[in-house]
């Protein structure tokens, strides 16, 4: 019976670790949200309005201060502060996630895939696995709609694969569903801190 009493501790530890590391990234989800919504907005004014200079460089920016932002809990964590389980896991699927996009993105722009249309589709997806996965690991059912909603959008998006408007929407998704459950986490996070 004491096995039983620990493994179930263990889990509500778990799981109470990771929301708390939920709340303490939610800047970074905003950030992101922010961000990649400015660079998918970019895109389509430079779509229908070409800029005098290479989308490549706003995309740049928009990629690699998020990160930058991202990683500054990395590089200035004390040294030999483990991660805790559930936090471990959280850490994992949005990190993992975040280089499998950016490792994608950089590939599909080196050999010139962007054109065939499938990427922002694909960015909806694992934006929807990563919702999902939260959600089950931190036990919240909110997760699960927004993780919904990345799949809608990613069916939509994939339905307008070549039209300008794939970027607006991929931009409107950025903010509504990845900028605003930070948003949303940031508050609440607030309203229930000591």
């Amino acid at each position: 019976m004491t096995d039983a009493r620990d493994d179930i501790a263990f889990i509500r530890q778990t799981v109470e670790e990771g929301r708390n590391f939920a709340f303490g990234r939610s800047p970074d989800i905003l950030v992101w949200g922010i961000a990649l919504a400015i660079g998918f907005f970019a895109n389509y004014a430079a779509i229908m309005h070409p800029f005098g200079f290479s989308i490549g460089w706003i995309w740049l920016v928009t990629l690699a201060l998020p990160w930058l932002f991202t990683m500054r809990r990395t590089v200035f964590r004390k040294p030999g502060t483990p991660l805790r389980p559930g936090v471990h896991a959280m850490a994992a699927v949005w990190i993992g996630a975040g280089i499998f996009l950016t490792t994608l993105t950089i590939a599909a722009d080196w050999s010139d895939a962007f054109r065939e249309g499938w990427m922002n589709s694909v960015v909806a997806g694992a934006f929807g696995f990563c919702f999902f996965a939260s959600a089950a690991l931190l036990k919240l059912g909110w997760m699960r709609v927004v993780a919904v909603g990345w799949w809608l959008g990613e069916i939509a998006l994939f339905a307008i694969r070549h039209r300008p408007e794939a970027c607006l929407l991929s931009s409107v998704l950025m903010l509504v569903l990845l900028a605003g459950p930070g948003l949303y986490i940031l508050l609440r996070g607030a309203r229930t801190a000591p």
